[in-house]
């Protein structure tokens, strides 16, 4: 028994004192209200209406059952205001799941700004490399780099990067320039533990794989740390162009072969797929997209950078 429905099939023939205007209101059939309250007398045990072929009329306990009925059913009716109300107010916990180095360099900023808008959401920031099922964990949005795998989620293209390869100017006046794959197959490379090569590999503009490289002389699991340390002149690293765009303003890593032009990867906000999006991750993910319509700043560094 749907005891909602019986409460509300109920009310209404008390109301109308009739089991047709009931159904009407209900966009039920006379016969369906009927079955629904004597459901509701035998879940009971105990009748509610009195009825005759001329009247519908409630009994002792039926005109009590109604009084409280129909509490209840306001009550809900609040409760459902209340809860729709609250999924369109942008307020609330807001759950984000994002790569760390990304997040560091350049989500802070539109965080802190949606905040000042919008001071009723908490952020709750989960960082890591590594990729965040957001059922699993509970996130409303995830930051995610690359292609997606996930189709049950919505995702919304915030910008795109460019993976290139990158020295600093100290290791390349000690070893030499690279022109072409093939010479920069025997240079001293790097190695992101989190790739999905489990060794350094030579990709080509179509980001096939050519040919490894040297056994890695430095691997890590944190893009910033492998860019720093090619900073340093510990060799050539391969990143993405918004980890390596503050060194190239700065002067301490050069881009390498530059005429590769690899494919770009795209950047996305991604959140569940449901009925009803909370406002707060509906307004966080058009802010995101907004601060980052210009494709991201990254891309215009290495632009500049390449002139």
């Amino acid at each position: 028994m749907n005891t909602l429905l019986a409460m509300h099939s109920f009310c209404k023939v008390m109301e109308y004192s009739s089991f047709a205007q009931a159904a009407r209101d209900l966009n039920l059939s006379s016969a369906q209200v009927s079955k629904h309250i004597s459901a509701l007398e035998d879940h009971l045990k105990v009748r509610l209406l009195n009825r005759t072929t001329r009247r519908v009329t409630a009994t002792e306990a039926g005109q009590d059952y109604y009084l409280k009925c129909q509490q209840i059913l306001n009550d809900i009716e609040v409760l459902e205001a209340s809860v729709g109300q609250h999924s369109s107010q942008v307020q609330g916990i807001l759950k984000v799941a994002a790569p760390m180095d990304f997040a560091v360099m350049y989500l802070m900023d539109p965080i802190a700004r949606f905040q000042q808008v919008y001071p009723q959401v908490r952020i709750e920031l989960h960082l890591s490399d590594e990729r965040i099922s957001l059922i699993d964990r509970g996130m409303d949005v995830a930051i995610r780099i690359g292609e997606l795998a996930d189709s049950s989620l919505i995702a919304r293209r915030l910008a795109e990067t460019r993976p290139s390869y990158y020295a600093s100017p100290s290791y390349l006046r000690q070893h030499g320039t690279p022109t072409t794959l093939e010479e920069m197959a025997s240079h001293q490379v790097m190695h992101y533990l989190l790739s999905s090569d489990d060794k350094p590999m030579l990709r080509g503009p179509g980001e096939e794989r050519v040919r490894p490289l040297q056994p890695w002389h430095l691997a890590c699991n944190n893009g910033r740390a492998l860019c720093e340390a090619a900073a340093l002149g510990a060799g050539i690293i391969s990143k993405p162009n918004f980890l390596a765009a503050p060194y190239l303003r700065d002067g301490r890593l050069v881009e390498l072969l530059p005429q590769l032009r690899r494919p770009t990867l795209g950047i996305y906000a991604l959140y569940l797929h449901r009925a009803l999006v909370p406002g707060k991750v509906t307004q966080f993910v058009e802010f995101l997209a907004e601060h980052f319509r210009d494709g991201g700043s990254w891309n215009r560094v290495q632009n500049s950078a390449r002139d």
